[in-house]
C-alpha cells in the first residue's frame, strides 16, 4: 500500500514539474515535430539570460508606463501565466500583456538577436484590434552580459502588423571569437 501512495504521489509531482516546466521557457512557433535547429541554437545561446528580469519606463502623455521583460520566462507574478513582457499602467493602475513565452519566434544576424514574442492582449481601438506583440532587439556589446533595456518605440498607427520594440545590450548577442595563434606561438608550441 505504502509503495502504491508513494509512486501516485511522485507521478503527481513529476506531472506538475513538468507542466511548470514548459509554462517557464519559451515555446517556438511552429509544429512540435518541425522545430527550427536554428531557433533552438538560439535559444541555447540566450541561455545565461534565462529568466532574468529587465525593467525600463516611459512617459506618453500625462501616463507613465513601465515594461517588464523576462527572457523565457513569466514577467508577471502569475504562475499560471504565460506573458513575457508585460506593460503597468500607472495611473489608473493597469496591466496589459505584450507578448507570451508561449508564442516564441527568434532569428539572428552578425551582431544581434531577435526575439518576438506574440500572443499579447488585443488592442481596444487601434491596429484592427490584432494581438499586440514585442520586438527585443538583443545587439552586440561584450562588455556586459545584459544591460541598457529600452522602448524605442510603439507602432500602432497601422491596420495591422502593429508593435512595441525593445533594445537590450548583451555579450551573447556577439558572435564567437576565433582563436588564431601567431607565428611566434606556434614556434613556441613546437
Amino acid at each position: 500500500m505504502y509503495s502504491w501512495l508513494s509512486y501516485i504521489c511522485l507521478a503527481a509531482v513529476s506531472s506538475l514539474a513538468v507542466g511548470e516546466a514548459v509554462i517557464n521557457d519559451c515555446q517556438l512557433v511552429g509544429d512540435a515535430d518541425k522545430k527550427s535547429t536554428v531557433e533552438q541554437a538560439l535559444l541555447q545561446r540566450l541561455a545565461p539570460l534565462k529568466h532574468k528580469r529587465f525593467v525600463t519606463q516611459t512617459q506618453e502623455g500625462t501616463g507613465t508606463y513601465t515594461y517588464t521583460f523576462v527572457v523565457c520566462g513569466r514577467a508577471d507574478n502569475d504562475t499560471g501565466s504565460t506573458v513575457g513582457l508585460m506593460q503597468t499602467r500607472t495611473e489608473p493602475k493597469e496591466n496589459t500583456a505584450i507578448g507570451r513565452i508561449s508564442q516564441t519566434h527568434i532569428m539572428n544576424g552578425s551582431h544581434w538577436i531577435m526575439m518576438i514574442y506574440r500572443g499579447g492582449d488585443k488592442y481596444d481601438n487601434h491596429c484592427g484590434s490584432e494581438e499586440r506583440k514585442a520586438t527585443i532587439m538583443i545587439l552586440c556589446d561584450k562588455s556586459t552580459l545584459a544591460d541598457d533595456f529600452t522602448i524605442i518605440r510603439e507602432e500602432r498607427n497601422k491596420t495591422k502588423e502593429c508593435f512595441y520594440l525593445f533594445e537590450l545590450s548583451s555579450s551573447v548577442a556577439c558572435p564567437p571569437e576565433e582563436s588564431h595563434l601567431s607565428v611566434g606561438s606556434i614556434l613556441l608550441i613546437v
